[in-house]
């Protein structure tokens, strides 16, 4: 017993095994039986076999691993698309799994979806990761991380409810072998609920719309935190309501089956690759299912090593929880045969012996239902990409011979023979292969239709008349179905469920880009800087175009820069010239970015820029306030309150030119304040949340039109306090020395670079030539009638009153 094992993962293990046969090894190398919470390293599987047993298969991670079950769920939708091509229904019973975008390869093919479809919620969660530790509703879908280890999936939006708490079902799956499939789903398990009554428009109540226990458990208000509700009950309740738990559970019977047949080729390429004997291979997995207010389940993911712990109390379900979780174990130790000898029956035949072992691991399988393979074997074997000899021989089996073998067709494959070989092109990756002589027979035949068995049939009767003994007929058939099944794999040939020789279906790996019908591009004025700015991605525009609009040239110079932001991997990368300015931008953070970029090039030599909040009177443009926004927890709040109080226009940031005159212009910027206060009714508008920076976020709201590049007069500039004033009612006189504080952190020169020593001998200079004031934000309304006030001039002035 090992890996990240707790007591509670292995008491019921240890307490299941027959104790008269079992005996804890000496050393970790010395084991017949190896029960490992997590995943152990490959070597483990390399010496496992029919008596010698572990509790995990390669590959699992097809489903355990979040983006991964997605893939294989949506790989298997893709290949039923086509081989069913709408005639006998099989996709829709694919119809059970939400939305995955995994990043970073799916950021750009997300941003689009969020952008098509506003209104639909996403819930980003951490791909390997358990427990429902990190898992949290998407507030900004242009905000979700790059990182791999991120993803994002489809929120469902109207889950059943339990006493008007959300639950999600836990089942637990048992995977005992892989050649030939096979899959139980055992009768108890739980409706985990959330320990907060539901409410959609609550986004940020976890124990609302969260089911995890551990993250339950941490709600302190809630009188049953954690609790469980077994399956038996689950039903009754089910029942009660009026609702049809039969047909619930036989949708999630085919959930199950399928899931697990999504995964089978990576288990068995990948236990190949390893090394191992999946006959000393077996897993048991904690589905969690969700049910929606139509009573239909969808998969939300796959569980490696489910907790064994008990986790609600004895109020709330802890006692079922132990005797569900008891006995889940202990059927399972009898299911995979640890407390007997593997069972041959001498001279059978490898055909009979498969027969044999699913008959006998059926009558073991205690509280287990097998799902696969089922006793409606022509209800799933069109969802195999192609079954294996072993797959075949038994839905044989159990459907009593009435079976008709799979055929097969070309998919992404063109053939040529040359010299009695058989050359396939791969129309996809412009590969050609070139087949061995008995493989081109086995292609030739297969591509004309012929059935595998009867494929074999014809290679055993040519060896017949070619060799001394009697061929191994079933080392032949099983040569023919993996080579077939290969294929599959590859692409090369499908299953002909329907006609689709004509369709040519690309594979489902990462979600295509999003293309546009023509790049967007805008040229900007932004000081002495004219650029015009391209980009293909219409999530950029949708964030950004507002913002950029003020800023738009009317007069398009012949010499002007150029600025892309170009999708990425991941993100944007930000390129002015040719020359790469930012990358790895999330799309939160693209509109700060090119702000960032006009900024820095606002200024011709000798200018200076000062980013603070500009406030202009409509009747007298000329004439302008300007407002320091150094303070992080303001930003240019009080700028722009002062503008609604005052009936002006704002902008963000001015050029004091290099010129002897010292013109001054207006840059045009869009406003920046804190999320926080957006909501403030002084400030009104309409504002987008961005992210200068990862972990911060900034509230945007566009320029008034008109008032980049308009050249004013600034005799005034206020400082907003943090802390209220004591005298002069909101208003206070202050030295060229304070203003300067507040201002120069956001003052530039050219390039960007700091103020040198001139540009900060001329900033103060003006500054001696202004009236400088620090201003209570919190009472504008007494700040603008002191603006107004007839008896201050100075101030008169400086507003064109």
């Amino acid at each position: 017993m090992g890996g990240n094992r707790t007591y509670e993962q292995d008491r019921f293990f240890e307490a299941s095994l027959d104790q008269d046969r079992w005996q804890k090894g000496d050393s970790p190398d010395d084991w017949d039986a190896c029960w490992y919470t997590g995943m152990p390293d490959p070597e483990f599987f390399r010496h496992v076999g029919p008596e010698r047993k572990i509790n995990h298969i390669p590959g699992n991670n097809a489903l355990t691993v979040k983006s991964r079950l997605y893939q294989s769920l949506l790989t298997l939708h893709d290949r039923v698309s086509l081989q069913d091509n709408g005639q006998n229904g099989q996709v829709d019973r694919l119809q059970f799994f939400p939305r995955v975008y995994s990043m970073p390869g799916d950021y750009h093919a997300f941003q689009q979806e969020a952008l098509d479809e506003p209104s639909k919620r996403w819930i980003l969660k951490p791909k390997n990761a358990a427990r429902g530790k990190g898992i949290q509703l998407v507030k900004d879908p242009a905000n979700v991380p790059m990182d791999s280890s991120w993803m994002v999936q489809e929120y469902i939006e109207n889950p059943h409810t339990m006493h008007g708490r959300k639950y999600v079902l836990r089942l637990y799956v048992a995977v005992t072998s892989v050649a030939p499939l096979r899959v139980y789903l055992y009768r108890q398990g739980f409706a985990k609920l959330a320990s907060a009554p539901y409410d959609e428009e609550n986004a940020d109540n976890p124990y609302s719309y969260l089911t995890n226990p551990d993250v339950n458990a941490l709600n302190l208000d809630a009188d049953v935190p954690v609790e469980f509700v077994d399956l038996d009950r689950y039903r009754v309740w089910l029942r009660e309501q009026g609702h049809d738990d039969e047909a619930l559970f036989a949708r999630v019977e085919d959930m199950v089956a399928l899931t697990g047949l999504s995964a089978v080729e990576s288990m068995r390429e990948r236990s190949r690759v390893v090394g191992a004997d999946t006959r000393g291979c077996y897993e048991l997995l904690g589905i969690d299912c969700l049910v929606d207010d139509k009573l239909k389940p969808w998969v939300l993911e796959c569980n490696l090593s489910p907790s064994l712990e008990v986790c609600a109390g004895a109020e709330s379900g802890g006692d079922i929880e132990e005797g569900v979780k008891g006995s889940l174990v202990a059927d399972l130790v009898s299911l995979v045969g640890l407390n007997g000898k593997p069972e041959t029956v001498p001279g059978a035949s490898v055909e009979q012996q498969l027969i044999l072992e699913t008959e006998n691991e059926q009558a073991r399988a205690g509280n287990f239902k097998r799902l696969l393979p089922s006793e409606n074997s022509a209800a799933y074997l069109p969802f195999y990409t192609l079954p294996r000899l072993e797959d075949w021989v038994v839905a044989k089996a159990l459907a009593g011979n009435g079976l008709t073998q799979p055929i097969l067709q070309r998919r992404r494959a063109e053939d040529m023979i040359s010299e009695d070989r058989v050359y396939v092109y791969d129309t996809r990756l412009g590969h050609l292969s070139v087949l061995n002589e008995t493989a081109s027979l086995i292609w030739l035949m297969a591509t004309d239709g012929i059935p595998p068995d009867d494929i074999a049939d014809a290679l055993t009767q040519s060896a017949r008349q070619n060799a001394a003994t009697e061929p191994d007929t079933w080392s032949i058939r099983r040569d023919v179905w993996n080579s077939l099944a290969d294929w599959v794999n590859k692409g090369f040939l499908v299953q002909a469920n329907a006609d689709v020789s004509a369709t040519d279906f690309s594979p489902a790996g990462n979600i295509p880009l999003p293309q546009v019908s023509e790049p967007y591009s805008c040229v900007l004025e932004c000081g002495g800087f004219h650029v015009e700015l391209f980009t293909d991605s219409p999530a950029v525009v949708s964030r950004i175009g507002s913002l950029l609009f003020p800023l738009e040239s009317k007069s398009r110079p012949g010499s002007r820069s150029r600025l892309e932001v170009v999708r990425d991997t991941p993100g944007y990368t930000l390129i002015l010239d040719g020359k790469v300015v930012q990358s790895r931008l999330a799309l939160s953070r693209v509109a700060p970015a090119v702000m960032v970029c006009l900024t820095g090039h606002a200024a011709d030599e000798g200018d200076i820029i000062i980013d603070a909040g500009v406030v202009t009177r409509p009747d007298e443009p000329a004439s302008a306030v300007l407002v320091a926004n150094s303070d992080p927890e303001l930003g240019d709040g009080p700028a722009l309150a002062l503008a609604c109080r005052l009936d002006a226009n704002f902008g963000r940031a001015l050029r004091i030119s290099a010129e002897p005159a010292a013109a001054l212009f207006a840059l045009g910027l869009p406003a920046q304040v804190p999320p926080a206060r957006i909501d403030d009714p002084m400030i009104s508008g309409h504002f987008s949340v961005h992210s200068p920076k990862d972990g911060h976020e900034v509230a945007l709201q566009p320029a008034s039109l008109g008032i980049a590049g308009k050249g004013c007069q600034v005799t005034t500039v206020l400082i907003p306090a943090r802390s209220p004033l004591q005298h002069g009612g909101g208003l206070q006189t202050v030295s060229v020395n304070e203003a300067l504080r507040h201002l120069i952190p956001g003052c530039c020169g050219p390039d960007g670079h700091p103020l040198d020593t001139a540009g900060f001998s001329r900033l103060a200079e003006w500054l001696e030539t202004a009236d400088r004031y620090l201003v209570n934000p919190d009472n504008l309304d007494a700040i603008a009638a002191q603006l107004s006030d007839a008896d201050r001039p100075e101030i008169e002035q400086a507003f064109g009153q």
